[in-house]
C-alpha cells in the first residue's frame, strides 16, 4: 500500500509555468516595490516583505517569479545574493500618469503577452476564448507538458483577468519577445530599431522626417515605432537606423510653463555650438530624479557621437 502511495506522488502532474497573480495585482505589487525601493535593486528576502510575505514564503517566491514573468522585475545573484529590481519597462508604466497615455498602453499590453502560457493561449485564441471547460480540457488533456486539475481553474481566471484589465482585442497580435527596454528581439537582431536608437522614416522612396529621432516605445504588434516629439506609429518595416547626431536637437515645445511655474534656461557654448537647457521651476522631488535619469541617457547619447578611431580628424 505505501509502495502505491508513493508510485502516485510519483506521478503527480507539475502545471507548466504560469503567472500565480494576473497583471493587474502584479502593477500593484511592482508599485509597492517601488514605493519603498524607487529604481534601486533589493534583496528577494526584504522584497518580499514589501508584499507582506515571510522570506522564503511560496507566496513570495511565487509573487517574485511573476512579476520576472510578466517583465516589471528583473533578477541577479542566487541565493542570499539575489536581488531582484524594477526594469524600464515596469516605471514607464507605473511613472505615465499622462491621462489616456498610448504609450502606456502598448506596454501594458505588452507585458500581457510576455509570459510565455499567455502568448501560447493568445496565439491559439486571441480575444475569443471557448468556453472555461473547453480551455480546461485543451490544457488537462491536450497541452504538452498539462495542467494539474487543481490548478488550471485559478489559471484560467488569472489569464482572463489580465486580457481584460490590459484590454487586448483581436487586432493585438503576438508579437517578438521584448527587452526591458521595450525593444523586440526577432531575426533582425542586432539590425532591428531598438528604444533609444535613432532612425529615419524612409516612405515611398522619400525621407519623411527632417531629422532622425529617437525611438521611444513599440506598438504591442511590434509593427510600428512610436519617436520622440510625435505620438504617430510609424511602420517599422520603413525604418532605417541613423547615428545619433552629435548635439541632439531640441524637440520643439511651447515654451509656456504651467500657473504658478516659469521657465528657467541655461546656455553652455561649446566650440561646436550652443547647449541650451530649459527647465520650469519649482519642479517636484520625483520630477527631479527623472531628469537626473533623463542626463544620463543624455550623457550615453553624447558618448556614442565621439569620433571612433577610423574617424578621428588630423
Amino acid at each position: 500500500m505505501v509502495d502505491q502511495v508513493d508510485d502516485s506522488k510519483r506521478k503527480r502532474t507539475r502545471s507548466p509555468e504560469h503567472p500565480f497573480i494576473n497583471l493587474e495585482v502584479a502593477l500593484k505589487r511592482a508599485k509597492q516595490f517601488y514605493d519603498h525601493e524607487q529604481r534601486n535593486a533589493a534583496s528577494l528576502n526584504v522584497a518580499v516583505k514589501h508584499w507582506e510575505y515571510e522570506p522564503k514564503s511560496s507566496g513570495g517566491l511565487q509573487t517574485a517569479a511573476t512579476l520576472i514573468s510578466f517583465g516589471l522585475i528583473k533578477d541577479e545573484g542566487t541565493g542570499a545574493k539575489r536581488k531582484l529590481q524594477l526594469t524600464q519597462i515596469a516605471l514607464r508604466i507605473l511613472l505615465d500618469q499622462r491621462p489616456d497615455s498610448a504609450e502606456k498602453a502598448a506596454l501594458t499590453k505588452q507585458v500581457a503577452l510576455t509570459p510565455k502560457i499567455h502568448k501560447q493561449l493568445w496565439a491559439k485564441w486571441g480575444a475569443t476564448l471557448p468556453s472555461d471547460a473547453e480551455v480546461q480540457h485543451t490544457l488537462t488533456v491536450d497541452w504538452e507538458p498539462p495542467f494539474n486539475d487543481k490548478s488550471v481553474d485559478g489559471f484560467i481566471k488569472e489569464y482572463k483577468d489580465t486580457i481584460a484589465f490590459a484590454k487586448l482585442n483581436e487586432s493585438d497580435q503576438v508579437s517578438a519577445p521584448i527587452n526591458e527596454e521595450g525593444a523586440q528581439v526577432g531575426d533582425a537582431g542586432s539590425a532591428a530599431p531598438k528604444v533609444g536608437d535613432y532612425i529615419q522614416w524612409e516612405s515611398a522612396g522619400l525621407l519623411r522626417l527632417p531629422e532622425p529621432r529617437r525611438v521611444r516605445g513599440f506598438s504591442p504588434d511590434g509593427k510600428f515605432a512610436l519617436v520622440d516629439g510625435s505620438n504617430t506609429g510609424i511602420p517599422v518595416a520603413e525604418l532605417i537606423k541613423e547615428q545619433a547626431p552629435a548635439t541632439t536637437p531640441p524637440i520643439p515645445v511651447t515654451q509656456v510653463a504651467q500657473p504658478g511655474r516659469q521657465m528657467q534656461e541655461d546656455i553652455f557654448s561649446l566650440k561646436e555650438g550652443k547647449v541650451v537647457l530649459q527647465w520650469p521651476t519649482p519642479l517636484s522631488e520625483e520630477s527631479v530624479q527623472d531628469l537626473k535619469d533623463w542626463l544620463k541617457i543624455v550623457e550615453r547619447i553624447f558618448a556614442r557621437a565621439l569620433p571612433t578611431k577610423d574617424s578621428v580628424l588630423y
